[in-house]
Parts: structure tokens; C-alpha cells; sequence
């Protein structure tokens, strides 16, 4: 039985379909990856339009706690990837810390306390924007929050950090406080308006889609 030889026509369809197929993986993982630096720099919602379980706000463009100068209490440079991993609330404020500061303390100690056997998998960071710690706030935190650790950075790296890009929504004016996750992105904003139920429904939610049970 004789063969016939494809056409050149066939020949380059058979071509174009190979080199289409061997394409495919590369254009998948270049959309992949144009679309994550859009969600990144903001410039597209993918949470809003897909819909969220969260309580808080979420914070849009994503932003990296090591991205600013952070000391801890003795003056060292301090860097948040050289920590264990855990989730962290970041409570912003000064060296006095006002009672609407010491409210938002109370309220993070109490859910850390509630969350139970997952409390092992969070840790509370107070960040004022001057140092030294005025001595009686100091006294207070050593009696009412040992487990807090105290940290320091400038106003203006605390603004950039926390504040929304127009330059509303100040984390201290605003008595807000924040939600950082294990790799050190700030993710989440709470404030006056968030109870304590809450931040607890966010944080269970999170720890159980990355395992932490």
C-alpha cells in the first residue's frame, strides 16, 4: 500500500498546532503572572469581585511591614522575617498610648486569649511613633500586657505604611490597629467599628485555610 506524502498545507497546520500546544504553559504562566502584579500594585480588586468572608478592611496594594525602619525596645533594627511565624496585630500609637489606645490593648488581648488553642499562632506588636515610652505607659503595659512587644518607627513610615493612599483613614487619629500575616504583609484594618467577634471570625478563617489547627 502506497502512502501519499501530507500536503505543504496539512505540513504547516500540523506545525502551527505543535508549537501552539507548546505554547499554551508559557501563556498560562505569563497571565498568571501579569495578573498577580495588577492585584499587587492595585490595580485590580480580585477580592471585591470575587466576594470575601473578611470582617475588616482589606488593605490595598499590598504592603510589607519590613518596608519601613522598625526598632524594638533596645534600639536594634528590627526585622519581622527574622521572627517565628505567626500572625500578628500591630497596634499603632505614641509613647503615652491615650485611653482609646488602651481600649484597642484590651480589646487584642482579649481575642488572642479567646482564640484558645490557636493562640499559639498569633503575637500582639505595639508600634509608637516616638521613643522613649512614656515610664507610666511602660509600667502599664509590663502589669497589663506582658506579652506584648514594644517597637518604634517615624510617624511618616508608620503613615506610609498603614495610611490609604489618598492620605485618609491615619491609623492613629483613627484609633485603628492591624492585621499582618506570617510572611509580613499587612493585610487587614480594624477600628472602633470592628468588635471583638470580628477580628476572631477573620483570624479563624485564615488560620484554618493555611492549616494552622
Amino acid at each position: 500500500m502506497i502512502r501519499q506524502s501530507p500536503d505543504a498545507g496539512t505540513v504547516k497546520r500540523n506545525r502551527l498546532l505543535a508549537f501552539g500546544i507548546m505554547l499554551l504553559p508559557v501563556m498560562v504562566i505569563s497571565a498568571a503572572s501579569l495578573l498577580w502584579l495588577a492585584v499587587r500594585s492595585g490595580h485590580i480588586d480580585i477580592v471585591g469581585h470575587l466576594g470575601t468572608h473578611n470582617k475588616g478592611r482589606l488593605i490595598q496594594p499590598v504592603r510589607e511591614f519590613e518596608a519601613i525602619e522598625v526598632r524594638d525596645g533596645s534600639g536594634v533594627p528590627f526585622n519581622y522575617s527574622e521572627q517565628p511565624a505567626k500572625w500578628t496585630l500591630l497596634i499603632p500609637g505614641d509613647a503615652s498610648c491615650d485611653e482609646p489606645c488602651r481600649q484597642t490593648l484590651w480589646l487584642t488581648r482579649q481575642l488572642h486569649t479567646a482564640l484558645g488553642r490557636r493562640a499559639t499562632y498569633l503575637r500582639r506588636y505595639y508600634l509608637s511613633n516616638s521613643w522613649p515610652l512614656e515610664p507610666e505607659f511602660t509600667d502599664f503595659v509590663a502589669a497589663e500586657h506582658p506579652g506584648l512587644q514594644l517597637l518604634s518607627a517615624g510617624s511618616a513610615d508608620i503613615n506610609r505604611l498603614l495610611a490609604a493612599p489618598d492620605g485618609s483613614r491615619q491609623p492613629l487619629p483613627n484609633h485603628l490597629y492591624y492585621l499582618i500575616d506570617k510572611r509580613g504583609f499587612v493585610m487587614m484594618e480594624y477600628g472602633p467599628t470592628n468588635s471583638g467577634k470580628d477580628v476572631i471570625a477573620d483570624l479563624k478563617f485564615l488560620m484554618k485555610q493555611v492549616g494552622d489547627e
